[in-house]
């Protein structure tokens, strides 16, 4: 049985919140009602929330929007670019901190 869409987001969120939370403390890290709201030490914010009529993710910041589907192995992927939601949120954080940061899936 397949997980539902609402629980997969929800999952993987949780897992997103707690590597961050572990790999850069000074990120204040939300999730409430499947929004993860990062509020980040310069003054940014970034916002992942699910978007349940198109079964996606959606990732906003001042580096500009992003959008993720879940692909057949359970990753979310941009389908534009390819990247996963790792990918792209690790590589914002790491501009931002000025610091790599690697987000594992």
């Amino acid at each position: 049985m397949t997980q539902s869409f609402s629980a997969a987001v929800e999952a993987s969120l949780q897992k997103l919140m707690q590597q961050i939370e572990d790999l850069a403390p000074e990120i204040e890290a939300d999730l409430v009602d499947s929004v993860l709201t990062l509020q980040l030490p310069d003054g940014s914010t970034v916002i992942l929330n699910r978007q349940e009529a198109v079964s996606q993710i959606w990732l906003a910041c001042s580096d500009g929007p992003a959008r993720f589907d879940r692909d057949p192995g359970g990753a979310w992927r941009d389908p534009r670019s390819g990247a996963t939601l790792q990918e792209h949120l690790g590589a914002i954080l790491s501009r931002r901190l000025g610091r790599p940061i690697t987000l594992e899936d």
